[in-house]
């Protein structure tokens, strides 16, 4: 079971490690990317990628280290936001394209309705049980 541990624990960090890297630097090909990006449309999607990459080794590890579920909608409100926070890094380093505006437009009123829904749920929930 130690192993198993080890191995997502090393997993998740490569994630979050090569996630951050592509998200935060100012050029998208990074020793992470198997290929070169040459368009701007590329590199507004792989930085989205990316956001989702390190949001994914966020999970694994918070998954490693809590005893507490998480809801679905949780996870998913993590994986959209880290990407849209991506979406912002794409904006100040490549610039506004109409496809990426209208995805981060989308994926911002997507995570808002995430995080209300969330909000309903939790205010619902009977604890006398």
């Amino acid at each position: 079971m130690i192993l198993l541990r080890i191995l997502i624990f090393c997993t998740s960090a490569a994630c979050l490690i090569a996630g951050l890297t592509t998200m935060l630097s100012p050029d998208v090909n990074t020793i992470f990317i198997p290929f070169v990006v040459e368009t701007v449309p590329q590199a507004h999607f792989v930085r989205s990628y990316a956001g989702f990459i390190a949001a994914t080794g966020y999970l694994s590890m918070r998954f490693l280290y809590s005893s507490s579920r998480v809801q679905v909608g949780t996870v998913v409100l993590y994986i959209v936001s880290v990407m849209m926070i991506s979406k912002i890094f794409s904006f100040i380093y490549e610039g506004f394209t109409p496809f990426s505006i209208t995805s981060f437009v989308i994926g911002t009123v997507f995570a808002i309705s995430l995080y209300v829904l969330q909000k309903n749920r939790k205010n619902q929930l009977d604890y006398n049980l």
